[in-house]
């Protein structure tokens, strides 16, 4: 019987809890939401593809290095 009360008023709870997210004028509502996290995950993938692009450029430079004197390496 307790866990049939405890499981209305989680229900009830929780479905307040929704419909003032949902309504909320202040904070913002769903859709703003996905747009800042959409924005953040562009700049993220930006910046990481910069950083590796660096990364990779010294590689690059390390493995031509004796190419570009002119020497042939077998």
């Amino acid at each position: 019987m307790k866990i049939r009360v405890f499981i209305r008023k989680f229900h009830k709870t929780l479905k307040s809890k929704l419909k003032d997210f949902f309504s909320d004028e202040y904070g913002g509502n769903l859709l703003e939401y996905a747009l800042l996290i959409g924005l953040a995950l562009l700049i993220f993938f930006i910046i990481v593809g910069f950083m590796t692009t660096l990364l990779e450029w010294p590689l690059e430079l390390s493995s031509n290095f004796w190419e570009e004197f002119g020497a042939i390496i077998t």
